[in-house]
């Protein structure tokens, strides 16, 4: 399983936005930290701000900072905002089901590990994720 270009990218720029709380910091800010991307980040911070993670604040002095505290934003968050699917494996995803889901003795495996990476990905906030790494 490995996480998509935009996911990671979009990590990236909440811990950005994170370490710099309050403050309204540009497109090219945000991007030079970890080597996003300009033109990647244009696409991904309109999905951070849909989902209510970012605000955007237009304008000479404008750019884009949190909606909210970095204790209240799980990567979860981040990850629902990409539009990311959490399928472990394609016999628990809704839209195609598996016909061998009730035989097959993986399945329940499959579904365990899944709902465990999504509660777990909800138990990680951006500010616990800045207290780990200064530690």
């Amino acid at each position: 399983m490995q996480v998509s270009r935009e996911l990671d990218y979009g990590m990236r720029a909440m811990v950005v936005l994170s370490k710099h709380e309050g403050t309204v910091l540009s497109k090219k800010t945000i991007a030079g930290e970890f080597g996003i991307p300009v033109n990647f980040l244009a696409l991904i911070l309109p999905k951070l701000v849909r989902h209510g993670l970012v605000e955007s604040l237009p304008g000479p002095r404008g750019g884009y900072r949190l909606a909210m505290s970095p204790s209240g934003i799980s990567l979860y968050d981040v990850f629902c905002a990409m539009d990311q699917n959490l399928t472990i494996n394609q016999c628990l995803d809704p839209s195609t089901g598996c016909d061998m889901k009730d035989q097959c003795p993986v399945s329940p495996v499959w579904k365990e590990l899944q709902e465990r990476s999504i509660e777990y990905l909800k138990g990680v906030t951006f500010a616990g994720l800045l207290s780990r790494h200064k530690a």
